[in-house]
């Protein structure tokens, strides 16, 4: 996606705005446009988690900086499309937010920050995730399991700093229709999903 003339003088007009600049109203139909483009491109993904946004709206969707913009070493690229990408509320506001641990060197991040290796985790944008992760998803009826297989290194980085697990816990009790307190599964389960679930418990006893 590239700006067209008229939204590249749209954001310099936000920016000439000053204040909460990001929030600037004006700036709603290329944030709009932004979201659009990245719910084609991750196939109605969030870039960190995976789960399926297709049925929600907009404006549950955020738009992630994935250099925060709230840093003031990285408000230059506020507007960069390749800093920018879509996440689920879970991932940009209760985990990540504006953190910067995940960068491997802040001293060398920039001015190219349009490299792989300088981020631990897996780039929205520079990585192809599933070359990092396998992500599975179940379904039965209105049941949900969704399983990460990491593949890398990346891929261990994003599984522990997304808390992935946590997402696989809370399908696998809903699958389970109980919260997990014990390893014994339902017995009237069926025999497949039985066999991914054990798989899943004994994953994560690992």
């Amino acid at each position: 996606m590239n700006y067209t003339e008229q939204e590249i003088a749209i954001i310099e007009q936000a920016k000439n705005n000053g204040g909460d600049i990001w929030n600037d109203q004006i700036l709603n139909p290329i944030k709009r446009r932004v979201k659009l483009h990245y719910r084609a491109i991750n196939f109605e993904q969030c870039c960190y988690c995976r789960r399926d946004l297709q049925d929600e709206f907009n404006m549950v969707i955020d738009i992630e900086h994935i250099l925060p913009k709230g840093n003031t070493l990285f408000s230059e690229y506020m507007f960069d499309i390749e800093n920018l990408n879509i996440s689920c509320k879970r991932c940009n506001m209760n985990i990540k937010n504006d953190r910067i641990d995940f960068i491997v060197d802040l001293s060398k991040i920039k001015p190219n920050y349009k490299v792989s290796g300088k981020y631990h985790f897996i780039h929205p944008n520079l990585d192809n995730y599933f070359d990092h992760i396998d992500y599975e998803s179940t379904i039965r009826n209105n049941k949900k399991l969704i399983k990460y297989n990491s593949k890398s290194e990346k891929g261990k980085y994003t599984y522990s700093y997304f808390h992935l697990d946590r997402i696989e816990i809370d399908t696998l009790s809903k699958v389970q229709g109980v919260e997990i307190k014990t390893n014994e599964l339902n017995p009237d389960l069926p025999e497949d999903i039985k066999a991914n679930l054990e798989q899943l418990l004994d994953k994560l006893q690992k």
